[in-house]
């Protein structure tokens, strides 16, 4: 015998409404969540397609900041490895 889609929608709201409760009596007791429930919410979240996108100013603003120290190091990465190659030059210049 199936479920009804009714039903079955009704079940899959009150299994979300249960997984938000948990997580808000966890925040306000401070009790940390196990793993294992940690885990059940991540796989009905991606069973049910739901993903994060940056579509917020606040999120997009810590991209940026993450490219931008990402650049900086890369940057100060560069002018070391060109100070060493400097260096290298100059220890040669009596054997060239």
């Amino acid at each position: 015998m199936a479920a009804k889609q009714s039903a079955l929608g009704l079940l899959h709201e009150a299994l979300a409404e249960m997984f938000l409760e948990d997580i808000r009596i966890c925040k306000e007791e401070g009790i940390p969540m196990s793993s294992s429930d940690k885990g059940v919410i991540v796989k009905f979240l991606k069973d049910n397609n739901i993903t994060a996108d940056i579509d917020n100013e606040h999120m997009q603003s810590l991209k940026d900041e993450f490219q931008d120290e990402l650049a900086q190091r890369r940057a100060a990465r560069a002018a070391e490895l060109l100070k060493e190659t400097a260096e290298d030059a100059d220890g040669l210049a009596g054997v060239l």
